[in-house]
């Protein structure tokens, strides 16, 4: 009697829970596709509005270059005399969320306040950017590499998944 009670209390909610995630038959809570990120232009019809719209994509990807190129010049050769100087930055972001890898710095000799302000700007940028463009990606988690000193230089450990810088 009591393993009944309890297959008719579990039936019970099991058909509520998917009730519960079904709209209504009215016309008024039909569902609505969302609109496009990026609104689609007809080269045909309109070359004129396409031509802008490619050229206004290809400078926010040249701003990111731009701005990546930066920052992989303040980096440098990440020369450090021991690893306490060597920090491990997530750089990029996936659509998904997360970092899309890590890199590899020093901060012996350089400014630690403006490149963290740089990589989290280009980060920010990036995840702007992804999700103007509705890029989609793996969604795989990238694990956070150690550093290591080798030579002078900070680098991420082999087999982290990051770049090695």
């Amino acid at each position: 009697m009591r393993i009944n009670t309890a297959v008719l209390s579990l039936a019970t909610l099991l058909l509520v829970a998917c009730q519960q995630g079904q709209a209504s038959n009215s016309s008024e809570a039909e569902r609505l596709v969302p609109p496009p990120v990026v609104e689609p232009i007809d080269p045909v019809s309109n070359p004129v509005a396409a031509m802008k719209a490619r050229k206004q994509q290809m400078s926010v990807e040249t701003d990111l270059g731009t701005l990546r190129a930066e920052i992989m010049a303040l980096i440098g050769e990440a020369r450090a005399d021991n690893v306490q100087q060597c920090r491990v930055v997530a750089f990029g972001a996936k659509p998904c969320g997360g970092p899309a890898s890590y890199i590899a710095l020093s901060v012996k000799d350089k400014n630690e306040a403006q490149l963290m302000s740089l990589i989290g700007k280009y980060n920010a940028e990036m995840k702007a950017e992804n999700d103007r463009l509705g890029r989609m990606s793996d969604c795989a988690v990238v694990p956070k590499p150690a550093v290591v000193l080798e030579n002078g230089v900070c680098t991420l450990t082999k087999g982290s998944g990051g770049d090695m810088f």
